[in-house]
């Protein structure tokens, strides 16, 4: 595997996204020894850079931690307190939709102008559209790509081999990779291996709901095109599909068993896993079977393959500012130049995570296809959700059934959220 690994320094393709030359730079700025507050759920770890900033700036800057599940709440407290003055907010998704109609954060298209976006890398670019929902830009950029919350199929190859399975890789490239071969793969991968009577092998463990729904082109909300409105979409077609067939994989084949963290798998008793891209860093650690990386497979409405990210992580500015163009400035400085982007962050990810050539010609394409594939509404309609897809995922329900039924509370939720 090591082996391997070290190949994809050498193989791995170079960026195909050209960034066009910068036509715009940010003035001098100097901050008069102020403190500036850059808040991140982890330590993001550039010290000698943020001293470079630090004496380019003329500023001290902070580093605090906020927990996960306190980035709403501990940034609106220091808005309504005006302590965010000189704060920069590193903040996900999923906590930065429900306060951007409250005002939170700065609109930074009044702040930087379109020269400053056009010169980002096509992918940041895309990640800023992804959340933007008024006529504002309010996230301006980002320390990771797309691909690090997106969600892959691993299959080991080892157990394909002792199975007689069909290789993987020649099914990827010929367009072959479907649900219909992942069923079949599944049923002769689930077996009793010892002989006790009792099955010890499945084709899956847990398939992720969200990720499986949004690569095969559903959605949890879609915006009417009339009417702006955001609507709910989990009883469309494309979803429905994708729900049952998970629900076929668990209650029709059998060939599902295990758990979120697809420990089964690392234990060399499944034969495919699906987990987001930053399960990956260890994987190589924690389990002895060779293994490969795969896209979702496609279904009845994919004309290719599509991989889905559970969230957009991005840099905003509170809305009180004292200077949102130098916090931008520094942020800007901290990211370093954007020709550099795709190498610095999207192929130094590829090259630590996969395992094989083919494993990173996979993971290259699924971000230069990735189009805005994730929930807007993640973490925000508390259980109804998970709730429902249990009831599919346990047998109580079917997909169509459990989705009508909470439609009208989900779309009151996307109501309040968005609309």
């Amino acid at each position: 595997m090591k082996f391997l690994r070290s190949l994809v320094v050498v193989c791995l393709l170079v960026g195909l996204f050209v960034t066009p030359a910068a036509a715009w730079e940010f003035p001098e700025i100097d901050l008069g020894g102020a403190t500036v507050n850059l808040w991140c759920w982890y330590d993001i770890g550039i010290p000698e850079l943020i001293a470079e900033a630090e004496e380019l700036f003329n500023c001290k800057i902070e580093l605090p931690l906020v927990s996960w599940e306190g980035q709403t709440d501990t940034y609106m407290s220091r808005l309504l307190a005006g302590d965010s003055e000189y704060d920069i907010w590193y903040v996900s998704h999923s906590a930065a939709i429900p306060i951007m109609k409250d005002g939170a954060f700065y609109p930074m298209d009044e702040v930087l102008p379109a020269e400053y976006f056009e010169r980002l890398d096509p992918h940041v670019q895309a990640m800023i559209n992804a959340v933007r929902l008024d006529d504002h830009i309010y996230a301006f950029h980002t320390m990771h790509s797309a691909m690090n919350d997106m969600t892959f199929w691993v299959w080991n190859k080892t157990l394909f081999e002792r199975e007689g399975l069909p290789d993987l890789e020649e099914a990827y490239r010929s367009g072959e990779w479907t649900w219909e071969l992942a069923t079949e793969i599944a049923i002769k991968a689930t077996r009793d291996t010892d002989g006790d009577g009792i099955i010890d092998q499945y084709g899956f463990s847990e398939v992720y709901a969200w990720p499986f729904v949004l690569a095969h082109g559903g959605t949890v909300v879609k915006q009417n095109p009339e009417t702006g409105r955001w609507e709910f979409a989990m009883n469309d077609e494309p979803a429905l599909q994708a729900l049952q067939q998970i629900y076929e994989w668990n209650h029709v084949h059998g060939v599902a068993e295990g758990d979120w963290n697809q420990t089964p798998f690392r234990e060399g008793k499944r034969a495919f896993a699906n987990m987001p891209a930053w399960m990956l860093w260890a994987l190589p650690n924690e389990m002895d079977d060779e293994y490969g990386i795969l896209p979702p497979p496609m279904g009845p409405n994919n004309d290719g393959y599509s991989s889905s990210t559970e969230l957009v992580n991005m840099f905003y500015i509170p809305s009180n500012s004292a200077d949102p163009l130098a916090m931008a400035a520094i942020v800007d400085f901290l990211m370093g130049d954007p020709e550099d982007y795709w190498y610095n962050v999207i192929e130094n990810q590829i090259v630590g995570q996969a395992p094989d050539r083919v494993s990173a010609e996979v993971m290259e394409e699924a971000i230069l296809v990735w189009e805005g594939q994730f929930d807007l509404t993640r973490d925000n309609m508390g259980s109804l959700l998970d709730d429902a897809i249990w009831t599919i995922i346990s047998g109580e329900k079917t997909p169509a059934q459990a989705m009508s039924e909470i439609a009208p509370q989900a779309q009151a939720a996307i109501d309040e959220l968005l609309n």
